[in-house]
């Protein structure tokens, strides 16, 4: 057959042709292989969702567009959290810490149902496991960067991004906790996020403890304003 090939198969069917079609196999699973090792750790790509793939930027982008949104939201409604912390008597850094964390938690559901969100926010004490190797991470920075810090599972499991608050050395400190499904990795625009929300809620202690003094004191009137002498 190979000397005398009688049918285009046969033709295709000599050594050289089975040679160049078996290294051209191996330099294309090669090649599939290295970029899928590449991508997985960092995209979480799988093979059946491949064209779904390529559309995701557009929802992430969605995504960080609402958490930008949530945090203005917050700030434009200032007045009216502080109200609902006094009404309430939420008056501690971790009562303020959940009130902020749990409605972040309802807001981001309702632009992603499909999405598994967990938030709690806990006492130092309570950390364990990898919570409180990161929490530990924040604390033994020399020169403080940042009060979130994020962890990504490689392999199946929850991904994990903790916070930390204060209004002092020797006051109350309160950590939030969140966890994301394997499919949903945190990025530094989850991280900022969080730092906000931390942030605002200092802020907002501040404000509720503040206005509380004034009106222990005599100092705050029906009209919400501050008597002068």
């Amino acid at each position: 057959m190979f000397q005398n090939p009688l049918s285009i198969l046969e033709h295709f069917a000599q050594p050289i042709f089975i040679g160049l079609l078996t290294v051209t196999i191996l330099l294309l699973f090669g090649t599939f292989l290295a970029h899928f090792l590449i991508m997985v750790p960092f995209k979480r790509l799988r093979i059946y969702k491949m064209e779904l793939e390529f559309n995701s930027n557009t929802l992430r982008e969605k995504q960080i567009a609402n958490q930008f949104l949530y945090s203005s939201t917050m700030l434009h409604n200032h007045t009216e959290n502080v109200k609902y912390l006094i009404d309430n008597q939420l008056m501690d850094l971790k009562q303020v810490l959940q009130f902020l964390a749990y409605s972040y938690k309802n807001y981001s559901l309702q632009y992603n149902n499909e999405l598994t969100l967990e938030i709690d926010v806990l006492e130092p004490t309570e950390l364990k496991g990898r919570e409180r190797k990161l929490y530990q991470a924040i604390n033994g920075q020399n020169i403080i960067k940042a009060n979130t810090t994020y962890e990504n599972r490689l392999i199946q499991g929850d991904n994990l991004l903790l916070g930390t608050a204060n209004v002092g050395e020797d006051s109350d400190k309160a950590t939030v906790v969140v966890r994301r499904e394997y499919d949903y990795p945190f990025d530094t625009y989850d991280q900022e996020t969080l730092e906000s929300i931390i942030g605002y809620a200092v802020i907002l202690f501040d404000t509720a403890i503040m206005i509380q003094l004034f009106h222990e004191n005599g100092m705050y009137t029906e009209d919400n304003e501050i008597e002068t002498d």
